[in-house]
């Protein structure tokens, strides 16, 4: 049954989604549930979605972090991409539901850092990701990342790999291979029958 109130809600959150990045394709598919949030010098210029790409999480760029979304890419439920430097998401690659992706620690290491964030405001300047440390993040085309894996800063993964369930992600993973665990480890090297 068509529901006007829902299409509206959605129209206006493809429109907001649209408005807040660069669009470099025929079409895109935005779900209800996709959300962009720039924050910190951050404009539509710092994230780019190619075409065909579908997204239902959210996007997060702050203090300038680019994101980029291959053509055909996909980024699942409650799953988010968090840049305050740099991710990139080759073409073809499945981003399945409560993936987290970041390019950065949130928080410094730095214990008397972390304190006086506190006593920051909670928009304060103390509190942006670039006080933390940070590198970018490079997933390769047609990556397969399973529902609530976690990518972190620094890694890059290889052209047609798997990420399994639940995997954290720590350090690079070279093509064509499954990963599992925690942290996450080669299980399996991917071949063509």
């Amino acid at each position: 049954m068509f529901n006007p109130i829902a299409k509206l809600k959605h129209w206006k959150v493809k429109r907001t989604f649209l408005k807040n990045c660069s669009f470099l394709g025929q079409r895109i598919n935005i779900g209800n549930s996709a959300r962009i949030f720039l924050n910190d010098t951050s404009s539509p210029k710092d994230i780019e979605i190619g075409e065909y790409v579908t997204i239902y999480g959210t996007i997060q760029s702050q203090s300038g972090g680019k994101i980029k979304m291959g053509a055909y890419s996909r980024l699942g439920m409650n799953s988010c991409l968090r840049s305050v430097e740099s991710i990139e998401v080759g073409a073809y690659t499945a981003i399945a539901d409560n993936v987290v992706i970041s390019d950065n620690g949130n928080h410094p290491i730095d214990p008397m850092f972390r304190r006086k964030m506190k006593e920051d405001a909670l928009d304060g300047p103390m509190r942006l990701w670039k006080n933390a440390d940070h590198a970018p993040v490079v997933i390769g085309e047609n990556v397969w990342v399973c529902e609530g894996a976690r990518i972190n800063r620094g890694v890059k993964i290889g052209d047609n790999s798997i990420i399994g369930a639940g995997a954290i992600v720590t350090k690079d993973v070279p093509p064509n291979c499954i990963v599992a665990g925690i942290p996450a480890k080669i299980i399996k090297y991917i071949t063509r029958e």
